[in-house]
């Protein structure tokens, strides 16, 4: 009997054990056009098979451990990041849409695929959302303001620069980027409002807002100097932008802070779990680590590291909270696999 790929246009590639495929001496696999078949041994590709139907021998290839099909074929992705705050606190939203295809299937099972036994759609969506647009790209757009969005030459600089790093990091997933557009959305009454907004007088080294005529009054009325008085103006000038400088700081740290607390209990829950797998973990190292023992704390460990990727995606669990969690997870995935290797070998 062949096996086939139950293709599904929402997932990318699928991971099948080689217990999975049917047959004992003989495991047969039939990979369509536009699909990849790959062998991998011990969580590294050995051989690449391509497209076609393929009978891998139970006997002279025992060790290999799983069989992995990728789909070649061009994939979109369109999303929408609502409300991105900028420098002057005006929002837009932005709309990203991005064509890939796989370019290199070892570089893309080592870095997307991982210990996935499917990578979706959604999966990549995420990755390049913690890796690429919330480590790097909204820190720098966020610099800016609405009216410099307003500007065709602006939008199409940032771009640019965004697409640039898609390109990098997609090469260094295996991916091809074959199309990249970004599009910065300012609500139609900000667009108003700033077309509607007087020009503003353009100020010169040291010199102040306030009017003239603000300053010959209280020039005046106190009996100063016209110097003493722009000295004192210029000063409280400044006081009153370090004033709200520390203000937008302290709000930014509340923000931060509150946040923290509505992840406090995700992060728990976590490493509550994280915990409770250590603690096999130890048991089963103390009675001579026993294969099953290690199986069955990586799958508990894959489980959480999914309703992480889950909570953040539906936005339920904040950024770094999600990323310190997924350095976490990682880090003891590879420490497990490391053993049940050691003990293959």
């Amino acid at each position: 009997m062949v096996t086939e790929w139950e293709r599904n246009e929402d997932v990318i590639a699928e991971r099948f054990k080689r217990e999975e495929i049917e047959g004992i001496f003989k495991k047969k696999f039939r990979a369509r056009e536009k699909e990849n078949l790959v062998i991998e041994k011990h969580g590294e590709i050995y051989k690449e098979l391509g497209s076609g139907e393929f009978t891998v021998s139970g006997l002279l290839d025992k060790d290999f451990t799983y069989v992995l099909v990728m789909d070649k074929s061009e994939k979109t992705l369109g999303r929408t990041l609502k409300n991105v705050c900028l420098r002057d606190e005006k929002r837009m939203d932005m709309h990203l849409e991005i064509k890939f295809k796989i370019s290199n299937p070892d570089r893309f099972s080592s870095n997307l695929v991982r210990n996935r036994k499917r990578l979706f759609m959604e999966d990549v969506w995420i990755d390049i959302l913690s890796s690429l647009i919330y480590k790097k790209s909204l820190p720098e757009i966020k610099t800016h303001s609405i009216k410099e969005f307003l500007s065709t030459d602006f939008c199409k600089e940032k771009k640019g620069w965004v697409e640039n790093d898609m390109k990098r990091i997609f090469k260094e997933w295996g991916l091809m980027l074959t199309y990249f557009s970004i599009e910065f959305r300012i609500p139609e009454d900000e667009r108003k409002a700033e077309k509607e907004k007087p020009a503003e007088p353009k100020e010169g080294p040291g010199e102040i807002k306030e009017k003239p005529e603000e300053i010959v009054e209280e020039w005046e009325k106190g009996g100063k100097s016209r110097e003493e008085t722009v000295a004192d103006l210029e000063k409280e000038r400044l006081k009153r932008e370090v004033g709200m400088e520390l203000e937008k700081e302290e709000t930014q740290k509340d923000m931060e802070e509150a946040m923290e607390a509505m992840d406090l209990k995700e992060l728990k829950d976590k490493q509550e779990m994280l915990k409770r797998a250590e603690e096999r973990g130890l048991g089963a190292k103390e009675k001579g680590g026993k294969r099953e023992d290690l199986e069955r704390q990586l799958e508990e460990l894959k489980e959480a590291k999914d309703i992480t990727e889950r909570k953040f995606y539906k936005k339920e669990l904040g950024e770094e909270a999600f990323q310190r969690m997924m350095e976490d997870f990682e880090k003891k995935i590879i420490e497990i696999e490391t053993k049940l290797r050691s003990k293959k070998d």
